[in-house]
């Protein structure tokens, strides 16, 4: 066997297959002129041939070009490069004979797909373009198969960046349409759905939906009590129940905070969202236990049912209406539901209006005080009067006290309300004695609330109030409720001895409607009590409320407390009162609340009020 008389070049390897030495040696000094750069193998029968080529293909070197003679012993040139261009399909194939073999060479190109075939002997020129084109031929078919190559792992990385691309806008779309502590939908995929029932309803009649707004009661205190951590674990712990509570066409979306929305399509009537509602705060009963915590929630729910009756316009104004209805079964006492009406919608429109005004009312100066005058049941000389907050409101006129201070109350306005009528009752007060220095000193009673009194300043705000508008703390009297002094049983005893060293005296408010601990009230030594008008108003024909107010008044007495009966209105109510040795009282009998202008009448006058003298 003759081996390669050519070291490998980068190019690969040129292979030559003949049985005759000569031709072999001819063909290598061809090919050493014609293609440089290329390693030449030469073969003397097929067997050696293939044995190259398996040495060579180990080795992971090219073969550009095969070149083999047809008239072989043991394997003719046509069966091996048939054979060979099995393994090499893209490698040029010449194959060599003589003019008598030129149809087998036919064949042979057929079954090797010969790139061509040559006759002996040969043109040298014919057979240096023959070999170049073949090279040539080879080198643009591996460019062709490396760009292809490229080409196709181009197309691969833009498939696999056009799928990331898919999952990363997928993703964008999925965060953009859910909350991310719970998973739920948000606001903006429930509007989306609400519209898409909204448009239903218009084009079919038979079609219902109701919308539920969900608000956790009370959730602030979980998460200042607990911390923002232990708050989120119960939301997603409460989104897990409440999904647990509706079909799997429902969909239930949290909006924001503390707020869940749940739109249910294809109902019957308001009793299928009745039902869901009463799932949904059923399903709270049991308490939540987190990081070692036993967590009760409750939650207030506003139902909207939606139909081609109801002529909703938007999903905007569906949800301000379950917000609204929510927002009043949250007045009514938590933990229910209420379902939208109209007029529920007017009220609480008013209420919501109510809310958004009083933080303006005090910078606009809307507020005015009203004083009722407190006077002795036995002379009926003038004692004092009780400061009463009113709110001349500039589009509605006067709006009652019931009206906004329990509003007030609930959003935390009443602490700069209060703080405001206490600073204007003392000015005012102090005022009034240098106006009419020959009038007796009269005190003056003020309301405080809940918020106010558990707030930690409350003494020391007091005490620059008094310094400040220069009035006499001896006259000052702080009317609170004994649920209130209840609520702060550990804080209250250590309040009010503080107030009392300034001098202020104490009432209990509204006693008797409450459920004060009378060795509680013994130890809080107060200077007031104030006999609740549920009581004064049959007492002069009940003689059960007569007994109570015996048994009220004999315990002021054995306290050392003055006594002072709110809402004397008849004759006949002042006139039991007095036989039961009540000492002072108030109540439209005597005066309405009445504005700075009147009492100022009143004062210089300085005479008993009506019905006194009979």
């Amino acid at each position: 066997m003759l081996r390669n008389s050519s070291q490998p070049m980068n190019q690969g390897t040129i292979i030559c297959v003949d049985d005759e030495r000569n031709i072999l040696l001819s063909l290598h000094d061809s090919l050493s002129q014609i293609a440089t750069g290329y390693a030449i193998e030469l073969a003397e029968s097929g067997v050696a041939a293939l044995s190259i080529i398996t040495e060579l293909s180990q080795n992971k070197i090219e073969v550009p070009l095969i070149i083999c003679d047809r008239a072989m012993p043991e394997m003719d040139g046509a069966t091996l490069l048939t054979h060979l261009h099995q393994q090499f399909p893209k490698t040029p194939k010449i194959l060599i004979t003589e003019l008598v073999g030129i149809g087998d060479a036919i064949q042979a190109s057929d079954r090797a797909n010969l790139y061509r075939y040559i006759t002996k002997p040969w043109d040298e020129t014919d057979f240096s373009l023959t070999v170049r084109e073949a090279l040539r031929s080879y080198e643009q078919a591996k460019q062709i198969a490396a760009q292809n190559q490229t080409l196709k792992q181009m197309h691969l990385e833009l498939q696999r960046e056009i799928a990331n691309r898919r999952r990363a806008e997928a993703l964008l779309v999925y965060d953009a349409l859910h909350d991310t502590l719970t998973g739920l939908p948000n606001r903006t995929l429930l509007v989306e759905r609400i519209e898409q029932a909204i448009r239903t309803a218009r084009s079919d009649s038979t079609y219902q939906f109701a919308v539920l707004f969900i608000d956790l009661d009370r959730f602030k205190i979980v998460n200042d009590s607990l911390g923002h951590t232990i708050g989120d674990e119960l939301l997603v712990a409460i989104s897990t129940r409440f999904r647990q509570c509706l079909r799997n066409t429902d969909i239930i979306a949290r909006l924001e905070g503390d707020e869940f929305a749940i739109l249910l399509e294809g109902i019957q009537d308001s009793s299928d969202a009745i039902q869901i509602a009463e799932r949904l705060l059923e399903s709270l009963c049991t308490p939540f236990n987190l990081k070692g915590h036993t967590v009760a929630a409750s939650a207030s729910i506003g139902i909207v049912v939606g139909s081609s009756s109801t002529n909703y316009d938007s999903a905007a104004d569906l949800l301000r209406d379950a917000d609204l209805t929510m927002y009043h079964a949250k007045k009514t006492g938590r933990a229910c539901y209420a379902l939208f009406d109209r007029q529920l919608h007017v009220q609480t429109l008013k209420l919501l209006q109510i809310q958004s005004d009083l933080h303006q009312a005090l910078e606009r100066q809307e507020f005015i005080l009203c004083y009722q005058p407190i006077v002795s049941l036995s002379t009926g000389k003038l004692m004092g009067f009780e400061a009463l907050v009113r709110w001349h409101h500039p589009q509605q006129g006067f709006i009652s006290p019931g009206e906004f201070i329990s509003v007030a109350e609930e959003t935390g306005f009443i602490i700069f309300l209060g703080e405001w009528v206490l600073r204007e009752a003392c000015r005012q007060m102090h005022q009034w004695q240098l106006q009419f220095p020959l009038h007796s000193p009269l005190t003056i009673s003020v309301n405080i609330s809940g918020k106010q009194f558990s707030q930690v300043n409350f003494v020391q705000q007091i005490e620059q109030i008094l310094l400040e508008t220069g009035f006499d703390a001896h006259l000052l009297k702080l009317e609170i409720t004994e649920s209130v002094l209840m609520e702060n049983a550990q804080s209250s005893t250590s309040m009010l001895s503080q107030l009392q060293a300034l001098g202020i005296r104490l009432s209990i408010d509204d006693f008797g409607t409450g459920y004060s601990s009378l060795s509680y009230l013994h130890r809080l030594r107060l200077d007031t009590l104030k006999i609740d008008r549920s009581f004064v108003r049959d007492v002069d024909r009940s003689v059960e409320q007569i007994e109570i107010i015996r048994t009220i008044i004999a315990l002021a007495w054995n306290l050392g407390m003055d006594v002072v009966a709110e809402g004397i209105e008849t004759k006949k109510q002042l006139f039991q009162l007095r036989s039961l040795k009540c000492e002072y009282g108030q109540g439209y009998l005597f005066a309405k609340p009445l504005d700075r202008t009147a009492i100022e009448t009143l004062l210089s006058q300085d005479l008993p009020l009506q019905y006194l003298s009979q």
